[in-house]
């Protein structure tokens, strides 16, 4: 396992989302980077990706810098052609650098790291028991947040801050919005969270522990691709 893909959602290569994974990789590790959205302008990411009402919602950033907001269903798609494209280029695995749920994504011979198994699998059994705040950018996530952690007992509850926002206000908000509920312990379910985050929210005071969902992965694929 020693050719690693990064897939994105949005524009390859984000850096700032599989730093903390490639630093747990093997050292002779080779990796590569490909997103959804490579090659695509802002109007044709619009008709073909925006997000639809009532549909689940992905955010991300653009290699301009510029936040979009994605309809999942349409970004798997896309997902799907990246992927088999690294397999043709000789991948070993490939780590998806999102949280959000791609189902049909099948990959023909790589293996295929999603964070979104890794991160609800690791805190239902890391946090067992404790009442736990779950963090996701945008409103329109949440209904989809509550199914996907509906496996965690008690029922968590849940606050929005979008990691692509200047400064961090907004987050200890929220955080500190979920630790007056009751909260014990918090999950920023994003890959766009990163550590600088984290430890945001140390200096803002918040005590509980605060797993994020690159933190993870980085900790959980490392002896994956060993």
């Amino acid at each position: 396992m020693r050719n690693v893909g990064f897939l994105t959602i949005g524009q390859a290569p984000r850096r700032d989302l599989s730093a903390a994974i490639e630093t747990a990789l093997p050292a002779t590790s080779t990796v590569r980077h490909a997103g959804a959205l490579d090659g695509l302008d802002r109007a044709e990411i619009t008709d073909r990706f925006a997000a639809v009402p009532g549909h689940p919602t992905l955010i991300t950033r653009l290699a301009c810098g510029d936040v979009v907001t994605l309809d999942e269903a349409g970004v798997e798609d896309a997902l799907q052609e990246r992927l088999d494209a690294l397999e043709e280029d000789g991948v070993d695995a490939v780590v998806l650098l999102c949280t959000g749920a791609f189902p049909s994504l099948r990959p023909r011979r790589t293996l295929l790291v999603e964070p979104d198994v890794l991160l609800t699998a690791y805190a239902q059994g890391a946090l067992r028991g404790l009442p736990v705040g779950v963090i996701v950018p945008l409103p329109e996530q949440v209904p989809a947040a509550r199914d996907k952690w509906r496996g965690v007992n008690p029922p968590p509850e849940f606050a929005t801050a979008s990691p692509y926002t200047k400064g961090d206000a907004g987050l200890l908000e929220a955080a500190r919005k979920l630790v007056g509920r009751g909260a014990r312990a918090l999950v920023l379910d994003c890959m766009g969270y990163a550590d600088r985050h984290r430890r945001a929210l140390r200096e803002g005071g918040v005590a509980i522990p605060v797993l994020t969902s690159s933190g993870i992965t980085g900790a959980l694929t490392g002896p994956l691709l060993a």
